[in-house]
């Protein structure tokens, strides 16, 4: 016997539906009467439909009835319409030495990153604070931030780091100084400092074979359990030409695997997850960028890096040096967060999945004759573009039939087909121009000044403070839509920007051209100090020179500014 859908139990239905995406459930309220009365008048799928369209993460903490998240994410969701920093909660004095301090805002934490610097007598790691339960504790008199201090080997040198507070975890990449032709990977609790349970080996390590640690440039990226390492080469080493190395490292496991070897000035230093399976390179040879999948082999000891797709950026004058970065990227979840890290003021959070990525370009060409131009560009982009043009390129290579040619044995036939799959690879088809893919999927700004320490990412959320205003971009569709159906930003200042932006050729660009993605937009005057921000948090940083002993140095003020007011935090269950 065959059962129809509808005679199915309601909850049954409602679980159902709950696992499909939002575009699914928008289509299925469209279907007929029964099943979108079904879905409005379910608390559940109002909650699951709710946070879908907000962009986060369904944190449902048990205790927390339906119209209780509900009412929070309503709260959470017009404090960010509204965007006001609203009063100090907290001032903290910090000194900060030259370029050796980065300070990450994660999950409801600030984190000072020390790379070291023995001149000032600084000693490597980082220092946190739990901004969340200082917050918690609702006195009127705002706090002083008890902050931890970890410290590492003072007879490390760190070459860099990746922070996940969500899996309580720090990936640090260091050098020893007896044995400094030699890098070393160890994976750390953000909390104590101490080797990660989850860590099979306490330290990996990869020989350089390089003049010094200082000739190598080295960009990470990391996703649960897997990290991405791309290493530069400044110098050449010995009998060999420079080149780049990508490493593949499960830290889980234990074991670190090269999985690619490039020449020189194929990449620039960007690498970040897009998926648990997919990353993006930034290559400089095309000026594009590569999307490529992990894939595990069936023994699940070795894995190769695969290119799926590679996404052509706008044409630039042969002659033009160009400067890729990448900052403050939101981290993807890789495992359930801890319970000891949780934010424990709100049920949810920005759902990684669909966050957004933003890039600078720094472009210059020296003419003889016509001079030359400086130009610094910002242009964002979202992790489903990358998912969704790699995906059509699995697909189209699948669905693409073979070489019609008969394929004939021995070493020939072999070597035939070899070549045979490395031209499908790259064929047009898993090629986009520009102007296929580039136009509706970014957006791009100029600016006057550089962004590297003026821009912060949160979600699909982003803060610049650029010629004395704070202006906060949202590219979230649900919200876009919202606001356009709804106006909801005649009160907020919020407006819908959908109109595209034309970038003039110049001497560096060889056309002209246009991006239309669109996003939601609010603008505060009278900022001009740095910010960093999570999704309860916005840190302001007020930066004044110092000099002792004769050396310069940064010191300052960090401001701290709750999103939602202490009347609506939740308690920790």
């Amino acid at each position: 016997m065959t059962t129809h859908f509808f005679e199915l139990p309601a909850e049954v239905i409602i679980l159902i539906v709950c696992h499909l995406p939002l575009r699914d459930v928008v289509a299925c309220k469209q279907l007929c009467r029964q099943l979108r009365t079904l879905i409005e008048q379910s608390q559940l799928l109002q909650c699951h439909f709710r946070t879908m369209s907000s962009g986060v993460e369904d944190l449902f903490i048990p205790g927390i009835r339906s119209y209780e998240f509900l009412k929070s994410l309503e709260l959470w969701e017009m404090a960010w319409r509204k965007f006001d920093i609203g009063d100090r909660f907290a001032r903290h004095r910090y000194h900060n030495v030259l370029w050796t301090v980065e300070h990450v805002v994660q999950n409801g934490h600030i984190a000072a990153m020390r790379l070291g610097d023995s001149s000032w007598h600084t000693t490597p790691g980082w220092s946190y604070a739990d901004i969340s339960r200082v917050q918690m504790q609702g006195d009127e008199i705002p706090q002083e931030l008890t902050w931890a201090d970890i410290q590492l080997d003072i007879g490390i040198s760190p070459k860099g780091y990746v922070l996940d507070v969500n899996q309580d975890l720090v990936a640090v990449i260091f050098h020893r100084d007896a044995i400094w032709r030699r890098i070393e990977i160890q994976f750390l609790r953000f909390t104590t400092g101490k080797p990660h349970d989850l860590a099979s080996n306490a330290i990996l390590e990869l020989d350089l074979e390089c003049k010094s640690p200082a000739d190598c440039e080295i960009a990470m990226g990391i996703m649960g359990s897997n990290l991405v390492l791309l290493a530069s080469y400044k110098t050449r080493r010995r009998l060999s030409s420079r080149h780049q190395e990508i490493y593949f490292v499960d830290w889980t496991r234990g074991y670190i695997h090269r999985v690619r070897r490039v020449h020189d000035g194929t990449y620039f230093p960007v690498i970040t997850f897009v998926s648990k399976d997919l990353i993006v390179l930034a290559r400089k040879r095309d000026f594009s960028l590569e999307v490529c999948k992990i894939v595990e082999a069936r023994d699940s000891t070795t894995f190769t890096l695969q290119t799926v797709c590679i996404l052509k950026l706008p044409s630039v004058h042969p002659r033009t040096r160009v400067r890729f970065q990448m900052r403050n990227r939101t981290p993807l979840a890789g495992h359930s967060s801890l319970p000891a890290l949780h934010s424990s003021k709100l049920p949810f959070r920005s759902s990684p999945m669909d966050a957004v990525l933003g890039f600078e370009i720094n472009v210059r060409r020296a003419a003889p004759r016509s001079g030359s131009e400086s130009r610094r560009l910002a242009f964002w982009v979202c992790h489903s573009t990358f998912c969704k043009y790699a995906a059509q390129a699995i697909k189209s290579s699948r669905a693409s039939p073979s070489s019609g040619k008969t394929r004939t044995g021995g070493m020939r036939g072999f070597a035939s087909g070899l070549v045979n799959s490395i031209s499908h690879l790259f064929t047009n088809s898993s090629v986009r121009q520009w102007h296929e893919w580039g136009p509706q999927s970014t957006r791009w700004l100029e600016c006057s000044d550089d962004l590297r320490d003026r821009q912060t990412l949160s979600g699909t959320r982003c803060a610049i403070v650029h010629q004395g205003s704070l202006t906060l971009m949202d590219f979230n569709a649900g919200r876009l839509a919202n606001l356009r159906t709804q106006g909801i930003g005649m009160d907020s200042g919020l407006k819908a920007v959908v109109h595209p932006n034309v970038i003039d050729r110049g001497r560096c660009f060889l056309h002209d051209f246009t991006s239309r993605l669109p996003y939601c937009v609010s603008t505060r005057h009278g900022v001009k100090n740095r910010v960093l921000m999570d999704d309860e948090w916005i840190l302001q940083f007020e930066c004044f020179c110092s000099q002792e002993e004769g050396l310069f140095g940064w010191e300052g003020y960090i401001d701290f500014h709750s999103i939602i007011p202490a009347e609506y935090s939740w308690s920790e269950t």
